[in-house]
């Protein structure tokens, strides 16, 4: 059976600016396997330009949490949010000090992602193979693929 697709903000982004990109979201999402991390979410907000594209977020967010049974957003837990501050430390102890506030809302979203043992989607995909070998490391079961 196929993973649980969940793709980040970049994924969401490359479609939005490259339609020819659609079907490979489109399929999942008819397939019911896509969810919705809150934490995308709030990203895509904060990068729209105008209201025009503030409302065709808000719009995707209500299409999500239209789908049965509860809805198809993903928030990390604070139980997640625990473990995000503790991989940053072990990222930064085993490679050298990162600065959490560019690597937060990713690992965020990678986490949330394990819970539900989903493949992330995304544009950056290096990035996010480096946080998935460390999660993968402490037993969390995640995916990254490419766009």
């Amino acid at each position: 059976m196929a993973r649980p697709l969940v793709p980040d903000t970049t994924a969401f982004i490359s479609v939005f600016r490259h339609p020819e990109l659609w079907p490979a979201l489109e399929r999942p999402l008819r397939a019911g396997r896509v969810w919705l991390s809150s934490v995308v979410v709030a990203e895509l907000l904060a990068g729209t330009r105008d209201v025009a594209e503030a409302r065709h977020v808000d719009r995707l967010v209500s299409a999500m949490r239209e789908i049965p049974p509860d809805g198809r957003i993903l928030t990390p837990t604070p139980r997640e949010w625990a473990m995000a501050g503790r991989l940053l430390a072990r990222r930064s102890r085993l490679y050298g000090a990162v600065e959490p506030r560019n690597h937060l809302a990713d690992v965020l979203i990678l986490l949330s992602a394990a819970r539900i043992g989903a493949e992330i989607q995304t544009a950056n995909l290096r990035h996010f193979q480096a946080w998935e070998r460390l999660a993968r490391a402490g037993g969390l079961d995640v995916v990254v693929a490419g766009v």
